[in-house]
């Protein structure tokens, strides 16, 4: 909050171009929560602040960017790489001297136990159990969608922007890092976004040789993926999921997304284009569903919250920084947050709302230069 009123300071003397116009569009996620505000105190629902004071970020990281000197900027890109690739080597190693220390010891993670059990029903060599989602993240709450997401940003930075020059063996093996920290969080949202932006990168500026020795890479790694027994663990429950006959108490967090979407049959037409409030769209889903959570959709949230003007003000919002820049680094930021939005509530957690409006602030008001691919690829 200090950095944002000197930032204010310097913005009186000399603010940029549309300034305050971009601020207004970058901010129509917030008018989507003010809305749903408006919508609970109208119908006399609890009014839950906390939705808005969560979302500083969307209100303080814009003016920041908007003084902020390259210098800086290029800093703050580098810092993030550094120390998220930092702190998955530390996860990772320590995860491997546990699963050594703790074979054939049947230790449960902080989420659900039958998962983890499912571990122990063939003997490995290793407890396989440490180095799972459920473990990884032993001594602080992470969800494994959220961090997934921070890694793949991390990997489309070192990929698609000259923000970091690193020869090309150090470069690959941050990369490797965050890829095998993405495959042992079991993420099915960072796993389907792994494989858009290696795609991405297969695809463009590449010669035909290279591409064959990259889809064949592809190939091995989704081969990988599969064998890793917490990934093929959830994969498994995702099938099953789709068959499921809804039984509350047997629900994998598929069936539980389904049955969440599923719920938007039971509003009514007017609700769907008003929206019923924040605090009362939550109320709804615990009535119609019996799942005390989220959509697990952000356009579905804005739009049970909201309505339709919810729903137009998040899209605006998601694809916003293709109307200020269009490179590789920002289409594939953009669709790598609209893939994420589709299955998580990711603008709903401090995680999710602090890192997607730090980068999209980065775009909208930051510099250009150091977003540019073929300066990345030279």
């Amino acid at each position: 909050m200090l950095c944002t009123l000197i930032s204010i300071w310097f913005l009186k003397k000399n603010p940029p171009q549309n300034i305050w116009k971009k601020y207004l569009l970058f901010n129509a996620f917030t008018l989507v929560i003010v809305i749903g505000l408006l919508i609970d105190l109208i119908s006399q629902n609890t009014l839950d602040f906390n939705q808005i004071s969560k979302r500083l970020s969307f209100v303080l990281i814009p003016v920041v960017f908007s003084v902020a000197s390259k210098q800086t900027q290029n800093l703050a890109l580098k810092t993030y790489v550094f120390f998220l690739t930092l702190l998955s080597s530390v996860l990772l190693i320590a995860g491997l001297v546990r699963s050594v220390i703790n074979k054939d010891q049947i230790i449960y993670g902080n989420w659900d136990s039958e998962t983890t059990e499912r571990f122990y029903q063939n003997e490995m060599f290793i407890n396989w159990g440490e180095l799972s989602y459920k473990r990884l993240f032993f001594f602080f709450d992470m969800h494994p969608s959220y961090y997934a997401l921070f890694s793949i940003i991390a990997i489309i930075i070192l990929i698609f922007t000259q923000t970091i020059k690193l020869k090309k063996l150090l470069k690959w093996s941050f990369i490797l890092i965050h890829m095998i920290m993405i495959i042992f969080l079991s993420s099915k949202t960072g796993i389907i976004s792994l494989f858009i932006v290696l795609l991405a990168y297969l695809f463009i500026g590449q010669s035909n040789k290279n591409r064959l020795i990259g889809a064949s890479v592809v190939l091995l790694l989704a081969l990988i993926i599969v064998k890793t027994p917490s990934t093929e663990i959830r994969l498994k429950s995702a099938y099953k999921s789709l068959k499921s006959d809804g039984n509350l108490l047997n629900m994998s967090s598929t069936s539980e997304r389904l049955a969440l979407w599923n719920s938007l049959a039971d509003l009514s037409l007017k609700e769907l284009v008003v929206g019923v409030g924040n605090t009362g769209g939550r109320d709804r889903i615990v009535t119609n569903t019996g799942i005390d959570k989220n959509m697990h959709n952000q356009f579905l949230q804005s739009l049970l919250n909201a309505g339709f003007i919810g729903f137009s003000l998040i899209t605006i919002f998601v694809f916003l920084p293709l109307f200020f820049k269009r490179n590789i680094f920002t289409i594939s930021l953009v669709l790598i947050v609209f893939v994420n939005l589709l299955f998580e509530n990711m603008l709903d957690r401090i995680w999710g709302i602090t890192a997607i409006s730090f980068f999209y602030a980065f775009i909208i008001f930051g510099s250009a230069e150091m977003l540019n691919f073929k300066s990345a690829k030279n």
